[in-house]
């Protein structure tokens, strides 16, 4: 509608009406007029659904005056501005008007200049009534809103008294709204407690700025208040709000700040300790000093319970348990070493859990790694929160990677312990080197290789082992085995000579780079097998002997042999003397004699070539090539045997023929594995590796059990005395001790030991 005004011109004279309404219209463009000649109509023009901006009345009608009129429009209207324009004026009807409340009065005139005061009189009164009416809209809209505001509000002039205060300010002072008003407000806020408050006020009326500051309560001591002054000429507008919360979650928040430095602290000095007793100690400590718990435990976890290693001194010998295994029901630290996850509980009452003490009514559970298991109780309900509960596992995890480090540690020196005690007690001679550089440089030696080698570790480390030990044709070959090494490479048992303070010795070489792959150090161990050396050496020339001889027998003495054998056939043709048949049975003998003698030639080469051989398949066919009447054969079990077959089988053959020869006809004979718990013939007591051929026949004489294995050793005059020494040389070519002793039964036990051999599956 803009700044129209919508005039109501009540007149009993229609003409004097609608001449005002003409002028009216003339004098200012905004004014819209409506004529009702009778006050009851437009008192009905007043509360319709027209709205009227002002009414304009004469004073003298028939039915009721003006001010009659004024009263009835008064009445649904309070505020509504109204003129009374009458012709009728005196100062009696011009004084009960202004009583009356009338907005304004004024008398007709003659002539037309009267509308055009009338107009201004209209305009003026309707602006006034609509800056009245928008004032206090806006008041009440901000009233509205300081009554919605969650903040409290007042206001104070510059006398300091209270012009206004919501419902917050009232009830933040524990008065009314209306108590507030009027009120100074150093009455309400004591100004002796509240020296920074008013200071901010003071430094707003002075600057006639914005002043904003944190609090505490004047009014409340245990509450914090947000306080924005707003100033103005003639007073200050203020607002606060409750901040306590927030004040609180500040100072949590800088106490946590504060604890997770200090726990940060702790790690480092976690870092200093060197046992598993210091890390649980040092958990109860921070747990009592820095997350200011009461009471409170570590248990390590050792097997399968859980065993107390650091308790709070405040905790009595009841309040805990010394041992908990870790499958127990009902408990929560075997629980969390179950699980490994931690646990807040809040009330214990309400869970089927056991408490060590029946006053502990909280209780917060925080595994510590894999290790242990961290516990705090309190006697009060809720003693600890989710705060608690985060800053106890940024312990635990701070004392998980100290126990770590410790285990490892330990492990470490352990191991290197235990390295060092191999490295010095090994019986064979090592040495370690760093192979980075062409020269392999001495790091350390033990106690062997200074035996086998003559120089000590003070001269050796920090020198080239190659200057000392490498001998001079061995020079380039040993730089290569260097290179190998130094690649990456590993040497397993390749033979070397090497250079000794004494002279030169044979060795088997075995290199072991570092674990570290960025370490250039590896390990040299040297097995001394010189003497295994010079005795292949001297069973070699032994061979070459037997060889030789085997050759001997088989051509010089077999050939005359046979043309002896000959003859003697075709001189027993022609003549029956008496001297034949003893020359033939010498003739037999020298023959038997010759094979004897290639058999122990050929048997005691040296065996090389080893094949696996069941115990109980040889026997069985050496039992077959043997003359053995009624003779029998047992076998107690089976075993496989390293062995040359051929020549094991032959050492049975003899074995049998013997037991045969020298026992009864019904000889029983027994083979089979030593076993523990056998007798033996040894004085060294159960070999640990062998077998065994028994009987039960006349046995051989204590006298004699160390002959019977010597060339030549026969208790029969037909008798070679080869047979059993060809049985010991087959078993020393195997590398094998032979004893002979009497049997159980009463006969004789033939034993051998150092075989390699295992029982068959």
């Amino acid at each position: 509608m803009g700044n129209a005004i919508r005039v109501l011109l009540v007149d009993d004279d229609t003409a004097v009406a609608k001449l005002t309404a003409t002028y009216l219209k003339r004098a200012s463009e905004d004014i819209t007029t409506t004529v009702e000649t009778g006050p009851a109509d437009a008192l009905a023009r007043v509360t319709g659904d027209e709205s009227v901006d002002c009414v304009v009345s004469d004073y003298d009608m028939p039915e009721m005056d003006g001010l009659t009129f004024l009263d009835e429009v008064r009445a649904v209207a309070p505020e509504l501005p109204f003129i009374l324009f009458t012709g009728k004026g005196s100062e009696e009807i011009a004084s009960e008007a202004i009583s009356s409340g009338v907005t304004d009065y004024l008398q007709k005139e003659t002539g037309t200049d009267h509308y055009t005061v009338l107009a201004n009189r209209v305009e003026n009164a309707v602006a006034q009534h609509r800056a009245e009416r928008q004032a206090d809209e806006a008041n009440e809209r901000i009233r509205r809103i300081f009554e919605r505001i969650t903040d409290a509000f007042y206001a104070f002039d510059d006398d300091w008294r209270v012009t206004y205060a919501n419902q917050q300010a009232a009830d933040h002072t524990d008065r009314s709204q209306r108590e507030l008003i009027g009120e100074d407000i150093r009455r309400v806020l004591p100004e002796s407690d509240g020296r920074e408050l008013y200071d901010s006020f003071d430094q707003a009326f002075e600057t006639q700025e914005p002043v904003t500051l944190e609090t505490e309560s004047v009014l409340r001591p245990d509450q914090w208040i947000e306080v924005r002054v707003y100033p103005s000429e003639d007073g200050l507008s203020v607002y606060f709000r409750d901040t306590t919360e927030r004040k609180r979650a500040q100072m949590e928040l800088r106490e946590t700040k504060q604890k997770i430095e200090a726990l940060h602290d702790v790690a480092a000095r976690a870092v200093a300790c060197t046992s598993e007793q210091e890390i649980y100690d040092l958990a109860v400590e921070t747990a009592e000093e820095i997350l200011e718990f009461d009471l409170c435990t570590v248990d390590a976890v050792e097997d399968d319970r859980l065993i107390s290693r650091a308790v709070s001194k405040v905790v009595a010998t009841d309040g805990y348990y010394e041992t908990t295994p870790i499958d127990a029901e009902g408990n929560l630290a075997a629980l969390a070493a179950r699980e490994w996850e931690s646990s807040l509980v809040e009330d214990l009452r309400e869970t089927e859990m056991v408490p060590a003490e029946s006053e502990y009514r909280s209780v917060l559970t925080v595994p510590i790694g894999e290790f242990a298991v961290f516990q705090a109780v309190s006697k009060d309900l809720g003693g600890f929160d989710e705060a608690d509960r985060d800053l106890t596992e940024l312990l635990a995890a701070h004392l998980d990677e100290a126990l770590t480090r410790v285990k490892s540690e330990t492990e470490l020196r352990d191991e290197r312990d235990r390295f060092a005690a191999l490295f010095e007690n090994v019986p064979n001679a090592v040495v370690r080197y760093d192979s980075s550089d062409d020269a392999a440089i001495c790091r350390s030696v033990n106690t062997a290789f200074e035996e086998v080698f003559g120089w000590t570790a003070e001269e050796m480390v920090g020198e080239s082992v190659d200057d000392y030990i490498l001998p001079d044709d061995e020079w380039e070959a040993g730089k290569s085995l260097n290179s190998r090494v130094r690649r990456g490479g590993r040497i397993e048992g390749e033979e070397v000579h090497r250079r000794t303070r004494d002279g030169g010795r044979d060795f088997l070489l075995h290199t072991a780079p570092s674990r570290n792959r960025d370490d250039s150090e590896a390990f040299a161990i040297y097995v001394d097998i010189t003497d295994q050396k010079e005795r292949e050496r001297k069973l070699a020339r032994q061979n070459e002997r037997l060889e030789e001889f085997a050759s001997v027998v088989s051509h010089d003495l077999r050939n005359p042999l046979n043309v002896a054998c000959g003859r003697y056939d075709l001189l027993a043709d022609e003549s029956d003397a008496e001297h034949l048949e003893p020359l033939g049975r010498a003739l037999d003998r020298m023959d038997a004699l010759v094979e004897d003698l290639l058999a122990l030639a050929r048997q005691g080469q040296v065996v090389d070539d080893f094949e696996q051989v069941s115990l109980a398949s040889a026997a069985e066919t050496a039992w077959e090539t043997v003359e053995t009447e009624a003779a029998t054969l047992s076998l107690d079990e089976d075993a496989v045997i390293q062995a040359d077959e051929p020549r094991f089988r032959e050492l049975l053959e003899n074995l049998f023929g013997n037991a045969v020869e020298h026992g009864d006809s019904d000889v029983a004979v027994e083979v089979g594995p030593l076993a523990a718990g056998d007798r033996t013939c040894s004085s060294e007591g159960r070999p640990t590796r062998g077998f065994y051929v028994e009987d039960d026949g006349s046995g051989i004489s204590e006298a004699n059990s160390e002959k019977v294995l010597e060339h030549g050793f026969t208790t029969t005059d037909d008798g070679t005395g080869f047979g059993l020494a060809i049985v010991s040389s087959i078993a020393e070519a195997h590398g094998w001790r032979t004893s002979v002793c009497e049997s159980d039964a009463g006969g004789a036990r033939f034993e051998f030991t150092r075989v390699a051999i295992r029982e068959k599956p």
